[in-house]
């Protein structure tokens, strides 16, 4: 029995799949090696190898629950030690914005020719490789993936002539990238090979291009820095000041040395951008006194802050024939066309596990977003009990994991660069079976053929988004609209669906049939938070401040973003919120993201949506107070 406490244990839990190599982190604490018993895990300490702890399948997933968990598969295997050395990046997060979509078109170009390869289709050389990299070519095309802009230009600065300034309405003409030699492709696969087969090791050295040797050394520098160090000081010199100290120091230097040993005297712009690397509070302290700099970069805050599942996942999206069930139901024909045309087109995305035929995520709209099948991906690898708690269901809707394969409809919500990103970024490919051929996917076909059954065709009166008074139906039932529609769906997936006999599953239950199949073999779990954040998180720039981060009336702390605040003051922080999760975001310093938390208690797993909903009641309520004062 470990140290630490853990809730009471419930009589059903999911056994976690650890690898040895895995790095498990606990609070503080660091773990890895782990030996795999009948009863649960032992884990060994990091700081300290000769220490061992034990914990339980129970303890484990009721801990993995904790804000402080956190799980990196492999992070300590051979193949994923080389990529942290070589990429200098852990995950696609870590890539910067024009390197990304590059790394995704290499990742998915190679996850097909891996397929195909491993279908006997092509060989690994390149005379061989050759037709296999045509026909990838020519279905990647097609694709977001395979466009980039051409000709992009960087904003010029201010007097400067290089470059072209941007306007408003200026078009970006995007091409279809070159098709890729066997050789290159060879070379990214032994990439993927020796690195452990991650999307991020197909990231190329150019974050390392340009020349980091110093151009100011010598004499030259120490002046340099002798001037910049001036700027903190009582005095206030400006810069401008200093650069003329600086060549008066120059020139007195030159005096009594011939024409081949005097040195140059460096530009403003390289005093400017020694002395914006100065530490900001020390600068402030000595210009303005250490009084006046604690006060200014005081730190607020308000206290411390399918043989087994997921094996593999259908998702599509299914078009709710609201027409035809209004014409079987015999009211179509007395609508008048006014009234027709406000019927709304009800889309419903979802995805199923195909071993146990459990939904695992499902999201309606009225047109097929990519907003939706992000938000089914999200649902598949976390767990949905509060929207089964909300909508009264009986049955818990925990059912998540980390998917082996995915397999999608080739349709644009699915076929993009932000759903294939996303996929990317849980170490994973969307696999697009070809189109029309419904036996493909044919779990997720035989569940909305299901749904439109036994559900919509039985709801009653009619489906509209709003309310629409209907001439001629007598009985005078209301409609139904989408909140509630969607409620109806969710409880009728986790109640009536997965708890009836399935004929896929000879007469047992989905929900039995998960309960089965998870004690017999182990899950991977899903992203944790900090993952989730980096994959399905909304990315936004704020400005650093005394108050931290300012986002939705709410501020942000962590210890790397109080340091950043002291050396560097007031500056844009590039921001991932998580719009089912509020307490914390993550924030990008110096390359790294750090979890950054609310400095006000009680926001744990609020939603984005539920905070701006009770911000704008209670301004609403705020304002009739203030008008009757």
């Amino acid at each position: 029995m470990n140290y630490l406490s853990v809730p009471s244990v419930p009589p059903r839990v999911q056994m976690l799949r650890l690898d040895p190599t895995d790095r498990i982190r606990i609070g503080e604490i660091h773990y890895t090696n782990s030996a795999r018993f009948d009863r649960g895990y032992v884990l060994r300490r990091v700081d300290a190898p000769d220490l061992t702890e034990a914990f339980t399948h129970q303890e484990l997933w009721l801990l993995k629950g904790r804000r402080d968990w956190r799980h990196d598969p492999l992070w300590f295997a051979p193949e994923t030690a080389r990529l942290h050395l070589e990429t200098e990046a852990h995950g696609l997060e870590d890539l910067k914005g024009k390197e990304k979509p590059d790394t995704i078109w290499r990742w998915e170009f190679c996850c097909r020719i891996r397929r195909l390869h491993e279908a006997g289709e092509c060989g690994m050389e390149a005379e061989l490789m050759l037709p296999a990299i045509d026909d990838v070519f020519q279905e990647l095309k097609v694709l977001d993936i395979a466009l980039h802009p051409k000709g992009a230009t960087k904003k010029a600065k201010s007097g400067s002539k290089r470059g072209r300034k941007n306007y408003t309405g200026n078009k970006v003409v995007m091409v279809v990238r070159e098709r890729p030699s066997p050789r290159s492709v060879q070379r990214w696969i032994n990439k993927l090979e020796t690195r452990g087969w991650r999307p991020s090791s197909l990231r190329d050295g150019r974050y390392r291009s340009g020349s980091r040797a110093r151009r100011i050394t010598g004499d030259a520098l120490r002046l340099l820095v002798a001037a910049g160090d001036r700027y903190a000081t009582p005095e206030r010199p400006t810069v401008r000041t200093l650069q003329r100290e600086l060549k008066a120091a120059i020139d007195e230097h030159n005096l009594t040395l011939s024409e081949v040993e005097k040195i140059a005297c460096p530009s403003e712009e390289a005093l400017r951008r020694y002395i914006s690397g100065l530490s900001k509070f020390r600068v402030y302290a000595g210009r303005h006194g250490m009084e006046k700099a604690k006060l200014k970069f005081a730190v607020t805050t308000s206290g411390v802050a399918a043989t087994r599942p997921f094996e593999r996942i259908e998702i599509d999206s299914w078009l709710v024939d609201v027409q035809s069930i209004l014409t079987l139901k015999g009211i179509w024909d007395v609508l008048d066309e006014n009234v027709r045309k406000k019927v709304a087109r009800l889309h419903l995305c979802a995805a199923v596990d195909v071993c146990t035929k459990v939904m695992v995520g499902a999201c309606p709209s009225e047109t097929p977003t990519t907003a939706a099948a992000l938000k089914v991906l999200r649902m598949a690898v976390t767990s949905k009990r509060a929207y089964a708690e909300a909508a009264g269901a009986t049955l818990p809707w925990d059912q998540h994991g980390m998917f082996e394969t995915l397999h999608a409809d080739g349709g644009p919500q699915f076929n993009n660069a932000e759903f294939i990103g996303a996929v990317a970024m849980l170490g994973q490919s969307p696999n697009f079976p070809s189109g029309g051929v419904p036996l493909l996917r044919g779990t997720i076909e035989s569940f909305f053929r299901t749904i439109g059954m036994q559900l919509v065709a039985k709801l009653p009166g009619k489906t509209f988004s709003n309310v629409v008074d209907r001439r001629g139906y007598e009985d005078g039932r209301a409609c139904i609209e989408a909140d509630e529609l969607a409620s109806l769906i969710t409880r009728w997936i986790v109640d009536a669906y997965h708890g009836s006999p399935h004929d896929g599953l000879a007469g047992e239950t989905p929900h039995d049939a998960w309960n089965r199949n998870i004690r017999l073999y182990h899950i991977q779990d899903g992203p944790d938070r900090n993952r989730l954040r980096a994959t399905f998180g909304i990315p936004l720039k704020r400005r650093l401040g005394n108050g931290g981060i300012l986002l939705m009336g709410l501020r942000y702390w962590c210890e790397p973003l109080r340091q950043h605040f002291l050396d560097r003051g007031d500056a844009d922080i590039d921001v991932r919120l998580d719009p089912e999760d509020v307490s914390e975001v993550s924030v990008l310093i110096n390359g790294t993201w750090h979890a950054a938390s609310c400095t006000r208690e009680g926001f744990e797993d609020v939603t984005m949506e539920a905070w701006i909903q009770a911000s704008r009641d209670l301004a609403a309520h705020h304002r009739r107070g203030a008008a009757r004062t």
